[in-house]
C-alpha cells in the first residue's frame, strides 16, 4: 500500500503531521504542496479507518518521533479513509493481488480530499498504469 500526500493547487501547508486512526504517524513534512509531494509505503498492510491531518506555523520538529508538534495550527482534519473505498477496488485486488492501493491525501485551506488508486506496472513493465481511481479528485498522474 502506498500513501501520496499533495496538496490543492496553489496552497502550501507546513509543518504537516498525519495520523492513522491507531494515533500512529503516518506521515510528517515541512511542507506540502502541490509539486512538493510524498509518496512513501505504508507498511502494516493494514487501512487506516480514518486519516488526522495537522500543519500549521512556528512549530517545533520532535526528532525521535519524525514529527512536527505545538505552534499556531493552521489546519486540524479527521477523514474517514477504509469506509470509503469501494468493495471492488480490493475485490480486484485479492483476485488480481498483482496491484498496488495507493491512497491520495490532498491537503487544501479547509480540509483534507481523499482518492484512491491501484496502481500495476504496464505489460511492458518500464511504466505504471492505474487502475479504479476515486474518490474526491480521481486523476492519477502528477
Amino acid at each position: 500500500m502506498t500513501l501520496v500526500v499533495d496538496a490543492v493547487e496553489g496552497a502550501k501547508m507546513g509543518q504537516v503531521v498525519i495520523y492513522d486512526d491507531r494515533g500512529l504517524i503516518i506521515y510528517s513534512s515541512a511542507t506540502v504542496a502541490r509539486h512538493q509531494r510524498g509518496i512513501l509505503a505504508l507498511s502494516s498492510g493494514r487501512i487506516p479507518l480514518s486519516a488526522h491531518a495537522i500543519w500549521g506555523r512556528d512549530r517545533h520538529y520532535d526528532f525521535g518521533h519524525a514529527a512536527w508538534y505545538g505552534g499556531t495550527i493552521l489546519g486540524d482534519y479527521t477523514i474517514p479513509v477504509a469506509e470509503r473505498i469501494p468493495d471492488a477496488v480490493l475485490h480486484e485486488l485479492r483476485v488480481h493481488p498483482r496491484g498496488n492501493l495507493r491512497l491520495k491525501l490532498r491537503l487544501k485551506p479547509d480540509g483534507v480530499l481523499f482518492g484512491w488508486d491501484i496502481e500495476r506496472t504496464a505489460p511492458l513493465g518500464d511504466v505504471s498504469i492505474f487502475e479504479m481511481p476515486g474518490g474526491d479528485f480521481a486523476e492519477t498522474r502528477y
